[in-house]
């Protein structure tokens, strides 16, 4: 018996004993598990708060940048309409110091012009059924003569109504076999955009990136040889472009600019002929390709404000009442 009550007090004291033992240093209690999740959500919450603020600040510079622009652009805009309004005055001449000027800090217009009718327009001439006057400008920029043809043919065949084919020209069903999406108008070209289609017409645009420049759907009709270039003039009458040259760079006076007060023009056919040789059957035959001055006129107006540029470009009639816009184009 006394056995039994030592032992039962035995195992009570390690019972007792062991209650009053604390917790051990290295346990891990649940609530430190809540406080770490809490300081990693802390963390979290940061970066996102932070990467949100930043994200913020960016938009806010975009905005700031955007506005800032569009200002310029309209500062531009307004600048290049004053130049085009000077430009547009019928008794400036081209080298007029008006036309360039600079109104404030960084901010500046320069405006030119010319006769809209320096140009060859390409719905006259191939109207006119004179697609001579094509290849021979095209040859002069490098195409051989079939391939002019070629492209003089299918311009031809474009803006002409009917299924009958020029001998190197394409219909509409020859672009169907070529597999190309465009068709012929049968009508005039409406834009330069449009010439760009007809087929092979790329074959011009690698010898000549800029053809443009010496086209037009606009003017009245006839070359105005009083400010043309030499390579048109050449190619209307089928001269030597160095020729020409020396009788554009006598008509142009001292400052070499044509349409300006030292001018040298001349006012007449005949007068034409004897500067350049011209044949009595040329006379006749392309003398309705040719004038003395056309109404119509180009003129660019370019504004720039803090670095940003506008560039307007219109051709107008200027004698007509009210005013007559052929073209508008803004860049």
């Amino acid at each position: 018996m006394k056995r039994l009550k030592l032992r039962g007090r035995k195992e009570e004291g390690r019972r007792s004993g062991n209650r009053c033992l604390g917790p051990s240093p290295f346990s891990l209690h649940p609530s430190s598990f809540r406080n770490g999740s809490a300081l990693l959500i802390v963390l979290w919450a940061l970066l996102i708060l932070g990467m949100a603020v930043f994200g913020v600040v960016e938009i806010v510079e975009l905005s700031i940048d955007h506005a800032s622009y569009d200002q310029r652009a309209l500062d531009a805009r307004g600048l290049a309409l004053s130049g085009l309004a000077l430009g547009l005055h019928p008794q400036l001449l081209k080298d007029d110091p008006i036309l360039a000027q600079s109104p404030g800090p960084n901010r500046q217009f320069n405006a030119t012009f010319s006769s809209e009718g320096a140009r060859l327009n390409l719905n006259y001439v191939l109207l006119s059924k004179n697609r001579q006057i094509l290849v021979n400008l095209f040859t002069q920029w490098g195409l051989g003569v079939d391939q002019a043809n070629h492209v003089a043919d299918c311009l031809y065949d474009w803006c002409t109504p009917g299924d009958l084919k020029s001998l190197d020209g394409a219909k509409a069903q020859d672009y169907v076999n070529a597999g190309l999406p465009q068709r012929p108008t049968y009508a005039p070209f409406d834009s330069m955009a449009e010439v760009a289609l007809v087929m092979d017409f790329d074959l011009v645009e690698k010898v000549r990136p800029n053809w443009q420049d010496s086209f037009t759907l606009w003017s009245a009709g006839p070359l105005n040889v009083n400010e043309a270039p030499a390579e048109l003039i050449a190619a209307v009458f089928s001269l030597d472009p160095q020729r020409v040259a020396l009788f554009t760079s006598a008509r142009n006076g001292r400052d070499g600019i044509a349409g300006t007060a030292d001018d040298v023009p001349v006012n007449s056919l005949t007068t034409l002929a004897g500067e350049l040789g011209i044949s009595t059957e040329q006379e006749q035959t392309l003398g309705n390709q040719v004038e003395f001055s056309d109404p119509n006129r180009r003129v660019e107006s370019v504004g720039i404000s803090q670095g940003t540029q506008v560039k307007i470009s219109v051709v107008t009639r200027l004698k007509a009442s009210p005013i007559q816009y052929f073209l508008w184009s803004e860049q």
